[in-house]
């Protein structure tokens, strides 16, 4: 531009998440499952409690511990190892609020039918991108 040489960076941040030269970001999403993790552990005797109703603690995880996994997700690019990743952690999230210890021999289809659920962490992610 007007000789002056613009360098490409290797990369830089974008709504939080580190956007790098290969595309890759693993790192990213790994460390909003963290926080989300962090973030459902602070909020565990809430959203594990036998006070509220089923349909309250499911509101509750998906607008404050999915939201905090999904922040700047628009800019992620997924192969099926962070699908993976993404499922495990909806998974993950649905465990603890039924209280399964993963020592418990119950399937994931089971604890879906428990939460009366579908999965909708990677639906939920797409329409994100695509909106």
């Amino acid at each position: 531009m007007d000789d002056y040489a613009l360098k490409q960076a290797s990369e830089f941040k974008y709504l939080g998440s580190t956007i790098r030269e290969d595309g890759k970001n693993r790192e990213d999403i790994m460390q909003r499952i963290r926080e989300a993790k962090v973030m459902f552990n602070n909020k565990k005797q809430l959203l594990c409690s036998n006070n509220l109703s089923l349909e309250m603690k499911k509101t509750l995880i998906k607008s404050c511990i999915w939201s905090v996994a999904l922040y700047g997700s628009e800019t992620w690019t997924l192969g099926k190892n962070e699908e993976r990743v993404i499922n495990a952690f909806e998974t993950w999230c649905w465990r603890r609020m039924l209280k399964i210890e993963w020592t418990d021999r119950i399937t994931n289809e089971e604890v879906f039918r428990r939460v009366k659920e579908e999965r909708l962490l990677l639906k939920i992610l797409n329409n994100r991108r695509h909106s």
